[in-house]
């Protein structure tokens, strides 16, 4: 299991200036009400990070602050190795290098594509500005659409342009502010692969606001969990997944199946079987929690497993859904919708390698 507190930690060895973007100890508060609470985060070369969390967790200040259009009361702001902001600096967001795609794109409707793209480029002739934009359209998969109007375009041939627009003064990073929570699923689903593909070709590195867990696990080299102002984890989409800090980090992601448990010689006992836990002190009290997957179903006649009854079956297609009770725990199953079609009982067998192991009963 990686060493969540040493991923959270700023690393000596990397001083500032080997970071594009670098966060440290921010603090920010507003009306009385404390936003984010000592946060750091250092933001690699060529990286992809996403900030995760519920609404009112604090990413979107945090993204804002790391622009300059809010100014935190305390902390320091970074940007390739230049300060920007901290208790005696403060360059506002034209001065900082940072690119910004909002969540309403914010592009001006009155002005063509071009000029929305070129907008960027102050004090750059008009011709060379819209010779470039044209070059950055070309790049996003828009050539030819330099004269068409913002109203004129798709939801996604709209967000094509605001990441041109981001990209084209060839920014130290990129800050996006839940950029696909407009679309609809479809729609969503081809933008984003389509954004991350042109920030991977350009070796872009990108800051990425979202909720979805969905859209973190498919995007991020490595994700930040916040909640109530705070990163609680960070690390890459796999180790938050695997190996989350607590059962609420868990629960970000899927439901959890989760039981309270004491060491016995290595093992923990759960009504769905024994799992290994290691070097651990015998009646050490743990959480145990597996993700619905993680617990095989399987037809009555297999001897191995526990037995339970169905209480609920959802048919999705691809899996059923089933809603099972032992232990006095309701569980949350998936299943192969031809494995157990319509039985009554069930049994289980957990994946123990899927097992989630947490410190004392969460």
């Amino acid at each position: 299991m990686p060493d969540v507190g040493a991923a959270i930690a700023v690393d000596p060895a990397n001083t500032p200036a080997s970071h594009p973007l670098s966060l440290d100890s921010i603090e920010f508060a507003i009306a009385g009400r404390t936003i984010l609470r000592d946060v750091s985060l250092q933001v690699r070369p060529r990286e992809i990070v996403c900030l995760l969390g519920q609404s009112g967790c604090g990413k979107t200040t945090l993204l804002r602050v790391a622009a300059g259009i809010e100014r935190q009361m305390r902390g320091r702001v970074t940007v390739d190795g230049r300060v920007v902001a901290d208790d005696g600096v403060y360059h506002p967001p034209e001065a900082r290098r940072l690119g910004f795609v909002f969540q309403d794109l914010a592009l001006f409707p009155h002005m063509r594509v071009a000029d929305n793209v070129a907008y960027g480029l102050g004090g750059m002739r008009r011709a060379e500005a819209l010779r470039r934009a044209g070059g950055a359209l070309e790049q996003v998969g828009l050539a030819g659409y330099d004269r068409a109007y913002p109203h004129q375009l798709s939801g996604g041939q709209q967000q094509r342009v605001a990441l041109a627009r981001a990209l084209l003064p060839a920014p130290k990073v990129v800050l996006f502010d839940e950029p696909f929570s407009g679309l609809d699923r479809g729609l969503r689903d081809t933008v984003r692969e389509d954004v991350l593909a042109v920030l991977r070709q350009r070796e872009a590195t990108a800051v990425i606001v979202t909720h979805d867990p969905e859209e973190a696990l498919a995007m991020a080299d490595r994700i930040a969990l916040m909640r109530a102002g705070r990163i609680v984890q960070i690390g890459s989409p796999e180790e938050v997944w695997r190996w989350p800090i607590d059962l609420e980090a868990a629960r970000v992601f899927s439901t959890v199946n989760a039981f309270h448990a004491r060491v016995a010689g290595g093992l923990a006992e759960t009504p769905v079987g024994r799992v290994p836990v290691g070097q651990r002190a015998d009646g050490e009290a743990l959480t145990i929690a597996f993700r619905p997957e993680a617990i095989r179903v399987f037809p009555t006649d297999r001897e191995a497993g526990v037995e339970v009854a169905v209480e609920r079956r959802r048919f999705f297609g691809t899996h059923v859904e089933l809603t099972a009770r032992v232990g006095g725990v309701a569980l949350a199953l998936q299943s192969d919708p031809y494995q157990v079609p319509h039985a009554d009982t069930v049994r289980l067998v957990p994946d123990l390698r899927q097992a989630i192991v947490l410190e004392g009963h969460q």
